[in-house]
């Protein structure tokens, strides 16, 4: 059996998408980053914990995945409320960051497998006002960065990479994996 170690909504509709039948068990994995850690080691660390705090369920495989919205060297991760949500859109409006989204695999035999993607997004710049209208409205707390490249009102501009990746799953790296993975599809 494939087990989702997320309880991303989005990250199951992509699985779903993909004709994958799958179980979620969401991680308990602790997501704080730690002091001095570089932005690829804490992005390593989570995803690949997450599948360390797996079931002893002989014959499963375990699917991990963590997306980070980087600005500056510091990441952003979801908002713990309005108001940080607020800030960490002020401080993406105009500006350029990345979105990195890592994928962790455990396969039956133990194996574990690593990737990540990258993509590169562009944010209009946005006053207070509109700021506020989508946190309002789009209430963007289960969310690295505090967005969603979906939202029909989204603030990407454009961007440059995987789409997919920005929406929390980085397709093209699952997709090294498929032939692995290829017995859980429907």
């Amino acid at each position: 059996m494939l087990i989702l170690k997320s309880k991303s909504p989005r990250r199951m509709e992509i699985l779903k998408s993909l004709g994958f039948q799958f179980l979620v068990e969401p991680s308990l994995y602790p997501e704080e980053q730690l002091r001095g850690e570089a932005v690829f080691d804490y992005l390593k660390r989570v995803t690949l914990g997450k599948l360390e705090m797996k079931s002893n369920k002989p014959g499963n495989t375990y699917l991990s995945s963590d997306t980070i919205v980087v600005y500056n060297q510091q990441i952003l991760q979801k908002p713990l409320g309005p108001e940080e949500a607020f800030q960490m859109l002020k401080l993406l409006s105009g500006n350029i960051h990345s979105v990195y989204s890592g994928l962790g695999i455990r396969t039956e035999e133990d194996e574990i497998f690593y990737e990540y993607d990258k993509t590169d997004v562009y944010f209009k710049p946005w006053t207070n006002e509109e700021i506020n209208y989508y946190v309002e409205n789009y209430r963007p707390f289960d969310k690295a960065g505090a967005y969603g490249i979906q939202d029909r009102e989204s603030p990407v501009g454009k961007y440059e990479g995987s789409y997919m990746n920005v929406v929390g799953f980085p397709l093209r790296k699952f997709f090294l994996f498929i032939e692995k993975l290829s017995k859980y599809i429907d």
